[in-house]
């Protein structure tokens, strides 16, 4: 083999690995979710959506940009972060919360329905 096709070739094992390892980049929540939400409002601070979960709606790994939500109906999802930890959460009704940004997948055991604004920098 000539020096040549040995770098060629080390070059581009390495090119290969680096496109293995990087980890595929979770959608945007809309994609995830497009039966369950509805856009209300989206401009260059905020985009607002309404989100209406039933009982075992399984959304897949998403984003969200930091957000504030307020639950209008609670109910209990089970929550897989980024990182593969999983957990659970029962809200009330009328709960307001912040939630920085996030990476992450959730199943719902029960119907819920929320209003998300996330905020845009």
């Amino acid at each position: 083999m000539t020096q040549f096709s040995a770098s060629f070739a080390r070059t581009a094992s390495a090119l290969l690995l680096s496109l293995v390892a990087v980890p595929a980049l979770a959608m945007d929540f809309l994609e995830a979710a497009p039966k369950q939400s509805k856009v209300l409002i989206d401009n260059d601070k905020v985009r607002i959506i309404e989100v209406k979960m039933s009982k075992g709606d399984k959304i897949p790994m998403h984003t969200h940009p930091a957000a504030v939500v307020y639950v209008i109906k609670a109910g209990k999802v089970r929550w897989t972060a980024e990182d593969g930890k999983v957990s659970e959460t029962q809200g009330k009704d009328g709960d307001t919360l912040y939630r920085p940004a996030v990476t992450h997948a959730h199943e719902h055991l029960e119907a819920s329905h929320a209003i998300l604004v996330e905020l845009k920098k």
